[in-house]
């Protein structure tokens, strides 16, 4: 008996608008819940599907684009919030920028759709193409990668080590596409004989994830188990809470050095081999170059422009000579009998406090700080002196023996493009940029710190803040020649803007969601990776990934005052039953393997674009070729 000819039609006929725009705001509710901090992992392997379906309508398909699309809007509204506590023009641009990524896999999807191709096989080739393309176009955005909800999903992200993070997404692109499959094609097809057989989409797509899943968790447990960890440093973290706002200060930089110096006093006396202070904790300008400064020997140009980097423009005003800039200079750098007017001690006692507190620890801290040092290469407006944000190194003398500037910055964050290659359009993007925003240099070169206690060493990269979710940059700064210059990953961060100060703090999803890439990055480059950061979540992620410790934060007083405080040893002392002490956590392990990633890069996510550039240019080939051929037979006529 045939089957019935109900099987042999789609299951899916959107007969309403309303349908697509409820399927998209499905689609953004599933997929929103399934990142941090609310890691419903599962809902990921589904939070695709209803896009897709709202695609498959064949009476509107404008209409299915569009919303679609606004879906992609919807969704990075809601979960971007918290950049509209920096800047809502900036918020609203990235917000419409991003969507449109969704506006290209829709056309591109939707005309998959229309042919009958497998979803298994579109949706994931589609969707890492652009994830991909997004977090290296124009700088990059890699937030909100597929492969991140299933950053507690120890054993199935190993894969990374192979392919970075886009072949997990891919994976689970590609279960949401199987899925799409098994809802909406046909049970049977027609043979030409006119036999009835399953459809293929359905034979092949579920099994193949399946089978994908399968081969992801098995490889992940061989790579767990193969390991061979070594032990490594004692580090300990110490992290404050001291919100950033452009309007108000909660706290000057001589509070947020001394609350560090009170905490890590702490520390006197403990078996501690590193302590480590999150990013711009430092006050500006605590670096050799200054410290070491000969005043007299500078020009009437290099003294004013040192000037403003230091003393700020108003102390450049015309009344003020070039002996009151020295002076004012000298106070603020060395020091006299005075404390400097605005309060704060000279930079060579910050300097000299520094020398003494690591004296004491007998161990390196490594801090974050913006360093002032004379420009590289052509000027810009006479700014013979720029800032950097660097990690600092200091082992018992007041001049950091090593420093990392950070290479990454962000855009109209850090900086404003085109400074010196187009210097109009420069100028006339910086009134975007409130002026209380330092404009920052970027390093030039990669530095890796050597931590040596007794007869062993080992060797730290320090990515800074959002520098760190870039995966080609952390490879960069761990791949060595064939092997590893690193074993240790140390990540400085500040996440102070994206908290809300009140009672109580009210800490936005960011911070979760900037701990997840961490785990990536560890699998990636097979390193472990400590975090210190200003009111986020500082860590210990091991090299398979998995979040070992975090820094509990203690709230007493006023929030205004940046009393969120922790400290946390990472050195294994752990009690009988398993848990560890207050303050203590997993000692540091460190892996000698070399990972395929960090030999390779992104060799997966480019053969993923190229196979994605063949299907778009099949895809729209026609159609485009159609409207080229319309377009000259009317030109002609």
């Amino acid at each position: 008996m045939p089957p019935p000819p109900e099987v042999f039609q789609p299951r899916l006929d959107l007969r309403r608008r309303l349908t697509a725009v409820l399927l998209n705001l499905l689609t953004v509710v599933l997929l929103s819940i399934s990142f941090a901090p609310f890691d419903v992992w599962p809902a990921a392997y589904v939070a695709l599907a209803p896009w897709v379906m709202s695609l498959g309508s064949s009476r509107h398909g404008r209409w299915a684009v569009i919303s679609a699309w606004g879906g992609g809007l919807v969704f990075y509204l809601l979960n971007l919030y918290w950049l509209t506590w920096i800047t809502l023009a900036g918020y609203a641009a990235l917000v419409a920028f991003l969507s449109l990524y969704w506006l290209a896999a829709a056309i591109l999807v939707r005309r998959a759709l229309g042919r009958g191709w497998p979803m298994w096989l579109v949706l994931p080739v589609v969707w890492v193409a652009l994830e991909y393309v997004r977090s290296t176009l124009w700088s990059g955005f890699p937030w909100f990668l597929l492969a991140h909800t299933q950053y507690l999903r120890t054993r199935l992200i190993q894969v990374a080590d192979v392919t970075g993070a886009y072949g997990v997404s891919f994976f689970v692109a590609m279960v949401n596409g199987a899925v799409v499959d098994l809802l909406c094609s046909p049970l049977f097809v027609r043979r030409r004989s006119g036999e009835a057989r399953l459809s293929r989409r359905i034979v092949i797509g579920v099994p193949a994830s399946a089978l994908a899943g399968a081969v992801l968790l098995v490889y992940g447990q061989w790579r767990i188990l193969q390991r061979q960890p070594r032990e490594g440093p004692t580090v300990a973290v110490v992290q404050h809470a001291y919100p950033v706002s452009l309007q108000e200060d909660y706290a000057s930089s001589r509070e947020i050095f001394e609350s560090f110096v009170a905490s890590t006093e702490q520390l006197v006396g403990e078996a501690v081999d590193l302590v480590i202070w999150p990013e711009t904790m430092l006050p500006a300008g605590v670096n050799p170059e200054i410290l070491q400064m000969d005043l007299d020997g500078l020009d009437h140009a290099h003294l004013r422009a040192m000037g403003r980097q230091l003393l700020g423009t108003a102390a450049m005003e015309a009344k003020y000579s070039d002996q009151d800039i020295r002076a004012g200079l000298g106070r603020l750098i060395q020091g006299d009998d005075r404390v400097y007017s605005s309060g704060q001690p000279s930079l060579r006692e910050y300097a000299d406090r520094i020398a003494d507190l690591t004296q004491r620890l007998g161990c390196p801290l490594l801090a974050g700080g913006a360093a002032v040092v004379p420009r590289e290469g052509p000027l810009y407006d006479q700014e013979y002196y720029v800032h950097r944000n660097s990690a600092m190194w200091f082992d018992g003398s007041p001049l950091a023996q090593e420093r990392y500037d950070k290479v990454q910055l962000v855009p109209f964050g850090e900086y404003v493009p085109f400074k010196l290659g187009c210097p109009a359009l420069h100028r006339a993007l910086r009134r975007f940029v409130p002026e209380v925003m330092d404009q920052l240099d970027p390093g030039s070169r990669d530095a890796t710190f050597t931590l040596r206690r007794g007869s062993r060493s080992w060797r730290l990269v320090t990515p800074i803040c959002y520098e760190g979710v870039f995966a080609p940059r952390c490879r960069e700064l761990v791949a060595g020649r064939g092997g590893k210059s690193a074993e240790l990953m140390v990540n400085l961060s500040n996440d102070g803007w994206f908290i809300r100060p009140g009672r109580p703090p009210r800490p936005s999803t960011e911070l979760p969601q900037h701990l997840a890439q961490y785990c990536f990055r560890a699998v990636e480059n097979r390193v472990p990776v400590v975090r210190a950061v200003n009111t986020g979540i500082s860590a210990s992620i091991d090299s398979t990934g998995a979040i070992t410790a975090v820094v509990r934060q203690r709230v007493r007083g006023r929030w205004q005052r940046g009393m969120a405080v922790g400290t946390l040893v990472l050195d294994g002392q752990a009690l009988p039953d398993g848990r560890y002490p207050e303050g203590h956590g997993p000692k540091i392990l460190v892996d000698h393997r070399v990972s395929r990633y960090s030999l390779s890069g992104d060799v997966f996510a480019a053969a993923v674009c190229l196979a994605a550039g063949v299907l778009a240019a099949v895809l729209l080939g026609a159609g485009w070729r159609g409207r080229l051929m319309r377009l000259i037979r009317k030109g002609w006529r």
